[in-house]
């Protein structure tokens, strides 16, 4: 009787840890069913969309050695997708270590073609993906890293009391959504904050007050994940992380 109850509360105990883990493969199905997250209402390109994302995010993982079946108990995708260049460019990130980017970009391509792998897909999409460190991913992703970051450690809402500051206060036009899996339902952010925009302090907006400013600057810092200053004229390595 013992080893009876022994083996049902090992079952109902592998069921429910089971329950917390999703493949990235479920996961991009879950969000392909969902039709808000496109920009676009018409079917065709839905359809072309859906192909897209699929071949990108799950072929794209898999020339990145990560296996898109195995249920993971994290996962977190940026989709950026700049509508008028019509590229590509995405990150995945796997329980917080495993990251493969994915772009079609001819600017990422320009600054280190070398160190990506050229896959071919589907109805002949072409795309590059390269396989980080999470160093490589902190240190030459300061963007894609910051917004990782605010996602994980749930300081999206803190972000948004920055960005409400002034309505001077700098937003970047990010084409970019990101999506995190942590044991529940996937969550959907639209983050408006690119880091390199900031990082050496605010100049340019001449109605946005020293005051608001320096409340912005703060306020950017007190998340620590990146260190923003006052003035640009500070040296590449005093931009350290906090």
């Amino acid at each position: 009787m013992k080893n009876i109850l022994l083996l049902f509360s090992i079952i109902l105990f592998s069921s429910c840890n089971s329950q917390e883990k999703i493949s990235l493969k479920q996961m991009n199905e879950n969000l392909l069913k969902d039709k808000n997250s496109f920009t676009y209402r018409d079917s065709a390109t839905i359809k072309i969309l859906t192909e897209g994302y699929t071949i990108f995010r799950l072929l794209g993982a898999k020339s990145c050695n990560i296996y898109t079946d195995k249920k993971y108990s994290n996962i977190y995708i940026e989709d950026g997708f700049h509508d008028e260049e019509g590229f590509y460019n995405g990150i995945i990130i796997l329980d917080n270590k495993n990251i493969c980017e994915v772009t079609t970009s001819p600017y990422k391509l320009r600054q280190d073609n070398l160190f990506y792998t050229k896959i071919k897909g589907k109805n002949e999409i072409v795309f590059y993906t390269k396989k980080l460190s999470i160093e490589d991913f902190k240190n030459k992703y300061p963007d894609e890293y910051f917004r990782y970051e605010l996602v994980i450690q749930d300081k999206v809402n803190a972000l948004e009391k920055c960005l409400a500051i002034d309505k001077y206060t700098p937003k970047s036009i990010v084409y970019a959504r990101n999506y995190y899996f942590a044991g529940k339902g996937i969550q959907t952010y639209n983050l408006p904050i690119k880091y390199s925009d900031i990082k050496n302090g605010i100049e340019g907006l001449p109605y946005f007050k020293e005051d608001k400013k320096k409340e912005f600057i703060e306020c950017i810092n007190k998340l620590k994940i990146l260190k923003i200053h006052n003035s640009s004229n500070v040296k590449a390595s005093d931009l350290s992380s906090l």
